[in-house]
């Protein structure tokens, strides 16, 4: 018996001893990682699951992720409430009574924020019925599956009999910003904007995808839509001599108290026909540049008790906002601070006002705080950047009016895309929590309207990340929209970059008269040296064109000449429906090529050379010393008038029907306007287009 137990003791200590020196056996091994299948060769055991008392919203996202794993696998998932009894494998949609006791936090995640995560064989996707569950749903789709929402004509979904996913962990997302818009006719289409997670008034989308954020009685500049000028001259304000003015760029005078209750009659009027309405506006008029606040003693004293214009504002706006505070504890005032009123006030705003901050005047070819601002107006002497941050001192509910193209020559190419990360990300750390981005509203464009779209959205969502991510999510986008050539398209995209590295530029620049095109003043003397006594009198018998580039010729930005090249190389791989994308960028090059041609064709260019070198022959050369006064010019009027009957016209046809042509071009993409207030056009036959000038004046504004 001993013996027995003494070997049994002996196994046992070599076995152990064998089990500690094993190398091949880990101290910890790790948990294999757990894939849900939710469907394999075309069967699925799994339910979409939604709440018994789901809004229209829950609904909503409940069937768009039934829809879009049809789209990839060809199953359809059934569609069930939580009411029914539970089973192992299951998408939970919304917050249901799936969900464990606190398992989400719901007012942590409120209307927008959602979590994504598994337990066990299930899959929560979790958010409120406003937007959260819909927008849960979405990121699912994107993150998990490799769906991509491109734009309104593009989405990307892959094709598989089996779709499975690797065990996820809690993938909580909240906004950065409260209010989010994207303003680009692009992203305005076919419900496309839900899936930016952009949640403006520009949202279309019906009730079901979530609604948005509108503003009721007008979204900005109301005070003169509510108050017109005309009709209301008497509560408008002065100027500074005395003069009453009701002019273009004439302010209210706001420290008049039938003003005040007059807009108050109007806010109480709204809120009785809208009783539910969050935002009303109450805002100064538009008047571009030609700002003038009113300057009555009262409405002075104000602004020097205050330190800026936009103390008068914030008074009134307060007035307003406190005397509905209690009857509607949901709604709030929004105001602008924008040209004369941008800069803080020593009156803070109250809790239930907006201050919707706009950055119209600064540089956008650098991050803001990096440069000065190009159009400051009205003494201001702090940047935007530093108005921006003053007011985030003062004022929890700021929204950012931004501007992300430019509103002059809005076909031509705008580099901005290298201000558009550090820009959100400075409204984020500035206590921003909304932001409007106004591209082109007015007109479809070909200057990148729907990356555009797509890269804004991501960084209003989550303006943390990092550069590799914003770029990454840049090369994405090109390489799926415009297929196999993409690089050629980044590198447009960064040659545009490099030329304006060190340019400043607004959103009212004009590109073609600083990055596109430029004339050398050189003049070409061996031209000079080829011209002859002899061919002046037979001018007839003479090649005039070659000399018209005696007193300098046109140079083309790298951004017309290479990109030509670079499109036409992405186009060479792509496909018929990709080059169809990539003939519409090419119309940058196209546009901008136009305002290069005008300044060889415009007026009477070809004339005006041939006289600089006329004037420099009988000055300079010793044949030409010997003309007397009376050959002299009756020589050159008799070239003047041939250059101008033959070449002149000739030249001048030529750029008329380069611009006919594109612009004819420019239509079948719905290009209709080409900056902000031409009148939209819907043929090249529209008896008021001029194309014998450059495209910013081809339709003038009525």
């Amino acid at each position: 018996m001993l013996k027995r137990v003494a070997f049994i003791l002996l196994s046992l200590l070599l076995l152990l001893v064998a089990v500690a020196c094993s190398p091949d056996e880990p101290d910890d091994p790790e948990i294999p990682e757990v894939t849900l299948v939710l469907i394999q060769n075309g069967l699925s055991d799994y339910v979409i699951v939604y709440p018994e008392n789901a809004t229209e919203t829950d609904l909503k996202a409940a069937s768009e992720l039934q829809s879009y794993l049809k789209e990839i696998s060809g199953v359809e998932l059934p569609m069930r409430t939580d009411a029914e009894p539970a089973i192992a494998s299951e998408i939970v949609v919304g917050y249901t009574n799936r969900s464990g006791a606190g398992q989400f936090d719901t007012d942590k995640l409120g209307h927008e924020g959602f979590a994504i995560e598994s337990v066990g064989q299930r899959i929560f996707i979790a958010g409120s019925g406003v937007r959260g569950a819909l927008y849960g749903v979405y990121t699912f789709l994107e993150e998990y599956l490799g769906c991509r929402f491109y734009a309104s004509d593009f989405e990307k979904i892959p094709k598989s009999d089996s779709v499975s996913v690797k065990e996820i962990k809690r993938n909580e997302q909240i906004p950065a910003f409260e209010y989010r818009e994207i303003d680009f006719v692009t992203s305005r289409q076919n419900d496309f904007q839900p899936k930016l997670k952009a949640n403006g008034m520009y949202n279309n989308s019906d009730a079901a995808y979530g609604g948005k954020i509108d503003y009721v009685g007008g979204f900005v500049h109301t005070i003169e839509q509510w108050m017109p000028r005309e009709q209301y001259p008497q509560y408008y304000g002065v100027l500074e001599d005395g003069t009453h003015y009701t002019g273009w760029g004439a302010q209210p005078c706001l420290s008049n108290p039938e003003v005040l209750a007059f807009i108050k009659n109007k806010v109480r009027a709204l809120l009785e026909e809208h009783p539910d309405a969050k935002i009303i506006s109450v805002s100064q008029p538009d008047s571009g540049t030609l700002q003038l606040p009113c300057m009555c003693e009262n409405c002075k004293r104000i602004y020097a008790e205050e330190g800026a214009y936009s103390g008068a504002m914030i008074r009134f706006v307060n007035a307003i906002a406190n005397e509905f505070a209690a009857d509607y504890p949901e709604l709030k005032i929004d105001t602008l601070a924008y040209h004369h009123t941008r800069s803080v006030c020593k009156t803070p705003p109250a809790p239930n006002v907006i201050v919707r901050f706009c950055t119209i005047e600064c540089c956008f070819s650098h991050p803001l705080g990096t440069c000065k601002d190009v159009y400051a107006m009205n003494g201001n002497t702090k940047t935007i950047s530093q108005d921006i941050a003053d007011w985030g001192k003062v004022c929890k509910n700021i929204y950012v009016w931004d501007y992300v193209t430019n509103f002059v020559e809005s076909v031509t190419f705008f580099p901005n895309f290298d201000v558009l990360l550090p820009n959100v990300q400075f409204f984020a750390k500035n206590n921003v929590v909304g932001v409007y981005e106004e591209g082109n509203f007015f007109s479809e464009t070909c200057d990148f309207p729907e990356l555009r779209s797509y890269i804004m959205a991501k960084l209003l969502w989550n303006p943390n990340m990092s550069e590799a991510q914003y770029w990454g999510y840049i090369d994405e986008f090109l390489r799926d929209y415009y297929g196999e050539g993409w690089q050629h398209i980044r590198a447009y995209i960064d040659l545009g970059r490099s030329i304006v590295e060190k340019k400043h530029f607004g959103i009212h620049d004009k590109f073609s008269k600083t990055i596109y095109a430029y004339t050398s003043g050189k003049k070409d003397r061996a031209l000079l040296n080829e011209l002859t006594l002899d061919m002046l009198r037979n001018y007839e018998s003479v090649d005039w064109e070659r000399f018209f580039t005696y007193s300098g010729t046109v140079v083309e930005s790298e951004l017309v000449t290479r990109g030509f090249e670079l499109f036409d190389a992405a186009a060479a791989v792509a496909t018929p429906e990709q080059a169809t994308r990539i003939a519409k960028l090419r119309l940058i090059p196209e546009f901008a090529h136009s305002y290069a041609l005008y300044e060889s064709y415009c007026n009477a260019k070809p004339s005006k050379v041939i006289e600089d070198l006329l004037f420099d022959f009988f000055l300079e050369t010793s044949e030409g010393r010997k003309v007397n006064a009376t050959e002299r010019a009756e020589l050159s009027e008799n070239l003047r008038n041939y250059i101008c009957e033959r070449y002149n016209v000739e030249q001048e046809q030529a750029y008329e029907n380069y611009n006919r042509d594109l612009f004819a071009r420019a239509l079948t993409y719905r290009i209709h306007q080409l900056y902000e207030g031409m009148p939209y056009v819907v043929s090249v036959d529209d008896p008021n287009l001029n194309f014998k000038t450059t495209p910013d004046n081809w339709r003038p504004k009525n």
